[in-house]
């Protein structure tokens, strides 16, 4: 018997909600609202990495395996139209400049305006080999990520909060965590609600906050790196409790799952969107009430994202046209899968 796939939907819609509430703090009443980036981060890499790992491992045993350079190719087709069309939006208005062939590389092709993208593409070629190692070959990559992440720590200056700044430094935490999936994918680990797992996240969560409340209070600056170790337990009691099929049978009986499937579903292009929107909405310093900047944020922000997926898989269809043109002289085979 074929084993059921896990069904990440409601965690996907979990990273889009709490990445995108962490960019709100200039239109909600309290700045503390607008939190849950890093975890919403932890939940987008995770299931990177759980994806790449199902499927590569997948066309293993299938004998289909893809080469590298079909691997990536297939990646950047995903990714890459919905990053042209924001990113040119974002020259169109200004939010960024080219003045020369530096500059174009650098948007439109790497890192582009977007770090997760930069980043997810460096992870991709590791991940194309080490998602297929057992999973102690895994476990290991992970192990040995803690040497990087030790010496570049060292390096930091602790006295603010730098983990989670604009260099390179969280990418290991975050690579760590795509392996995470990678190993939880390898382990076929079905996801299990219990008590045990309900009662791990609100703990792990319950010492997130403590730890975002205290350290920099009480001068803990170099215990900076607890954030980044408690993103793990966040991010694995999750996948036990939101992708189990006790928490969504019955949401998928609610009117609610449309949405959650909808919003789910345009993960990448709204975060991609909001980078764009959110940013220059902010920049505007509009004198409204925070019900309105609210409305004036999300709405089009939703609109600008179903449109950019509109418009990227058009961009993909022909893409795929492009390299995988059909022959006249044979008919196209019919897809029974």
């Amino acid at each position: 018997m074929a084993r059921r796939q896990t069904d990440t939907t409601l965690m996907l819609f979990m990273a889009t909600v709490l990445i995108t509430l962490s960019h709100l703090d200039a239109f909600v009443p309290d700045k503390r609202i607008a939190t849950g980036g890093a975890i919403g981060n932890s939940l987008f890499f995770f299931l990177s990495g759980y994806g790449l790992a199902m499927s590569l491992n997948a066309a293993s045993r299938d004998a289909s395996m893809p080469s590298l350079l079909d691997y990536i190719r297939k990646r950047v087709l995903r990714l890459y139209p919905a990053v042209l069309i924001v990113a040119c939006a974002m020259l169109a208005i200004g939010m960024i400049r080219i003045t020369g062939i530096a500059d174009l590389v650098q948007v439109f092709v790497w890192p582009t305006p977007f770090w997760f993208i930069s980043a997810v593409m460096v992870f991709y070629v590791p991940v194309f080999y080490l998602a297929r190692l057992k999973p102690a070959g895994i476990a290991t990559a992970m192990v040995l990520l803690l040497i990087p992440y030790a010496f570049f720590y060292s390096q930091l200056d602790l006295s603010t909060f730098v983990v989670e700044g604009d260099d390179y430094f969280k990418w290991i935490n975050y690579f760590g965590i795509t392996l995470l999936g990678c190993l939880v994918a390898r382990l076929q680990l079905p996801p299990t609600f219990n008590l045990f797992t309900i009662a791990s996240l609100l703990i792990s969560l319950l010492l997130f906050l403590v730890t975002k409340l205290t350290v920099f209070r009480y001068d803990m600056g170099p215990l900076q790196f607890v954030f980044h170790l408690l993103l793990y337990p966040i991010v694995y009691f999750s996948f036990h409790l939101f992708a189990s099929e006790t928490v969504l049978r019955p949401l998928r009986a609610t009117p609610l799952f449309p949405t959650v499937a909808l919003l789910g579903g345009l993960t990448l292009e709204i975060y991609l969107t909001q980078t764009a929107w959110i940013h220059w909405l902010e920049a505007q310093n509009y004198p409204f009430g925070h019900a309105v900047l609210l409305t004036m944020a999300l709405v089009p922000l939703l609109v600008f994202s179903l449109l950019t997926r509109w418009l990227s898989n058009r961009m993909t269809a022909g893409a795929s046209r492009l390299f995988h043109p059909q022959r006249l002289d044979q008919p196209k085979p019919l897809d029974l899968t």
